[in-house]
């Protein structure tokens, strides 16, 4: 399967997840991520805000906050193809960005130095077990994740259901591999 009849098809069965089933999988994800011993050592961590049917990782955002962590939400900047993390400080701070997804407002947040970052939380449409992942093709976290210092590359960390994890994801040359996944399975590292 090439990568855009892949896409396709994880998508439609990502789609095909009962709301409730997406609940219950997206809580114990969370679960998986409150316990994984590198997300609890970051002071930290950009996630990202959930779209469509994308796993919901809004409780273990708002647990970490609770906790005394810092979290970091991305901005597109869809004309240069790029993300832009801003601090995130609370559902005020937001608003509705390229795609329809709720992302910082420039004008409520502030900009933040990615030397900085301690963990990432990279959204995806497929996953495996060695650290190599599929976005929605347009190549935003890829370009991010490569730009970020070698000197200090933070633990980056895929994020998705089971059912998103296949056997090998084909890659490119310039994709960046992950250190590990969490589907609501368990944390899983490359």
């Amino acid at each position: 399967m090439d990568k855009k009849e892949l896409r396709r098809h994880l998508l439609q069965k990502r789609k095909l997840l009962s709301p409730e089933l997406r609940e219950a999988f997206s809580q114990r994800a969370c679960e998986w991520m409150l316990d994984c011993e590198e997300l609890k050592k970051a002071k930290v961590i950009m996630a990202f805000h959930p779209f469509g049917e994308e796993l919901d990782i809004l409780p273990f955002v708002e647990e970490v906050r609770k906790r005394g962590g810092e979290i970091w939400l991305p901005l597109t900047i869809s004309a240069e193809r790029r993300l832009v993390p801003y601090r995130y400080d609370g559902p005020h701070m937001l608003k509705q960005g390229v795609y329809g997804i709720w992302e910082p407002d420039p004008a409520k947040a502030v900009v933040m130095d990615c030397s900085r970052l301690d963990a990432i939380l990279v959204p995806g449409v497929a996953f495996d077990l060695r650290g190599g992942r599929m976005g929605y093709g347009a190549g935003y976290y890829d370009r991010f994740l490569d730009g970020l210092s070698h000197s200090h590359r933070p633990f980056l960390l895929g994020v998705g259901f089971s059912l998103q994890v296949v056997d090998e994801v084909p890659l490119e040359p310039h994709d960046i591999l992950l250190d590990g996944i969490v589907t609501e399975e368990g944390c899983f590292h490359s």
